[in-house]
């Protein structure tokens, strides 16, 4: 059949639809799965297409998501899916987030693989930053830890000040006569030398942040400031 006119997929499964097996007689056997254990619709179909209706007049009886379902444009008119519950070994209260240190690290699992968002000061920023990324990649409301909160997709909410070290830098630090540069990456703190100037040392924290992916924590994100250029001498190479 021409790939224009097959029916487009619903699931992963032999089938193409939720909770549909084929049998070894040829009829359809329709399922649901609740609490870990399978459920069994009927006895069998003729078609799949039939197993897959049976399906889904159980799932919407239990408020099972839109992207769960084999026919969600056939879901009654008003159907509200029930939000999802959260894991029972969550400790943190919100969906997507977990504990990192002294703050929170939201992450969320995109296209089969698990996505980091950020880190951030507390659990309710973090959540709210999961909930952005759900809606961003078109997933179930049902996973969203506010889904009565309105987001502008197209702003970022303005996150709280970073309160930098006492050098006034972030990853630099005042050691002797001199400043040192230190980055959190993969999980430990790595040095990154000694330098004469605090700006020097600002601007080498920043050179090892692009290299580890951490654009969003430089100390100069739009560039030197112009009075602070000539601290620097052009043959240091120290330019954002």
């Amino acid at each position: 059949m021409p790939k224009s006119k097959r029916k487009k997929r619903r699931s992963k499964s032999k089938s193409g639809y939720f909770g549909v097996d084929k049998r070894t007689s040829g009829r359809y056997q329709a399922r649901l799965r609740i609490d870990g254990k399978d459920k069994y619709l009927g006895s069998s179909y003729d078609t799949a297409k039939q197993a897959a209706k049976a399906h889904d007049k159980e799932a919407i009886k239990l408020g099972r998501p839109f992207s769960k379902l084999n026919y969600p444009n056939k879901a009654p008119v008003g159907y509200t899916p029930i939000q999802q519950p959260l894991l029972s070994t969550n400790t943190v209260g919100y969906r997507g987030v977990n504990k990192k240190g002294k703050k929170f690290q939201a992450q969320g699992k995109i296209g089969g693989k698990v996505t980091y968002i950020g880190i951030y000061d507390t659990t309710k920023e973090a959540a709210i930053a999961y909930d952005r990324a759900v809606l961003k990649a078109n997933k179930s409301t049902t996973l969203l830890n506010f889904p009565d909160m309105v987001h502008n997709l197209d702003v970022e909410p303005k996150r709280k000040k970073y309160i930098r070290s006492s050098t006034g830098y972030r990853g630099v630090y005042k050691n002797g006569k001199k400043f040192q540069v230190k980055i959190y990456t993969n999980s430990k703190n790595k040095s990154i030398g000694t330098f004469d100037t605090a700006i020097k040392a600002a601007l080498a924290y920043d050179q090892a942040a692009i290299k580890a992916g951490k654009k969003k924590s430089l100390n100069f994100p739009d560039g030197l400031p112009i009075k602070q250029e000539s601290d620097l001498d052009d043959s240091e190479g120290f330019w954002v």
